[in-house]
């Protein structure tokens, strides 16, 4: 299978892993796990050999997200591949697998552990909130498996080679950091619909800084143009959740 047929499988298997956690064929799985390591993966050619690759080099990449968002941006859309492909895999239950494991660990590399979350847009950090959501280590002290070998960590701007030593746990409070950051302003945000945050968010206990977060997004609103139906209904039914969640507890 080549690498551009990875994401459509990424997002066939999603809704059902998402509902139910599993898939009808783990078959499926594997014509994922087949995409880590290959060339098109982003960071492959600054060593990274744990990110799935989505599309193949010098292939025009483009994501659209269920709830509307259109990536464009290669470096963008190709980590936001790896994302979609890795979130899937461990919502099946993956995470065990070392692979997979190393998958989380460098996407959180490139994002909650470097300086300035490494550049990546709203999109990426969004989506990245469903590997700490459904990461079941996320309360863990234990340190995360990166390969800081890769070329990629020389980049002393980003990554600090006095401090590499992250756990799960770590990750996971600098990602609820940026969730509250975020939800507070549109412009902080800009890229991703507040329904693909909510979604994650409803799935991450994050205690206060969680409820902060989606209480600041249920009064917000998407700006940019209409989104097309298919979205809508999307966003509707992840509405539904967060109705749900919001109602009264008796």
């Amino acid at each position: 299978m080549a690498e551009s047929d990875v994401l459509a499988v990424a997002m066939r298997l999603w809704p059902q892993v998402r509902d139910a956690g599993t898939v009808q064929d783990p078959a499926d799985l594997d014509r994922l796990l087949a995409a880590q390591g290959q060339p098109g993966a982003p960071g492959w050619d600054r060593g990274l050999r744990y990110t799935f690759a989505c599309f193949l080099p010098g292939e025009a990449s483009q994501v659209v997200l269920p709830t509307g968002e259109r990536i464009e941006d290669d470096a963008a859309a190709r980590f936001v591949g790896h994302l979609l492909v890795t979130r899937t895999l461990v919502g099946a239950g993956l995470a065990v697998d070392e692979g997979v494991a190393r998958a989380i660990a460098e996407a959180h590399a490139l994002t909650w552990i470097a300086a300035g979350y490494g550049g990546q847009p709203a999109v990426g950090l969004g989506l990245s909130l469903w590997l700490v959501a459904l990461d079941p280590l996320a309360d863990s002290d234990r340190p995360l498996p990166i390969d800081w070998a890769a070329d990629v960590y020389n980049d002393m701007a980003r990554w600090d080679p006095d401090e590499r030593l992250f756990s799960h746990y770590d990750v996971r409070e600098r990602a609820l950091d940026w969730a509250v950051y975020a939800s507070h302003d549109a412009g902080r945000r800009a890229g991703i619909s507040r329904w693909t945050l909510i979604e994650a968010l409803l799935r991450l206990d994050g205690g206060d800084r969680g409820r902060l977060a989606l209480t600041q997004l249920s009064a917000a609103e998407d700006s940019g143009e209409r989104a097309p139906a298919a979205a809508i209904l999307e966003r509707n039914r992840i509405a539904g959740l967060l109705r749900a969640w919001a109602a009264p507890r008796s």
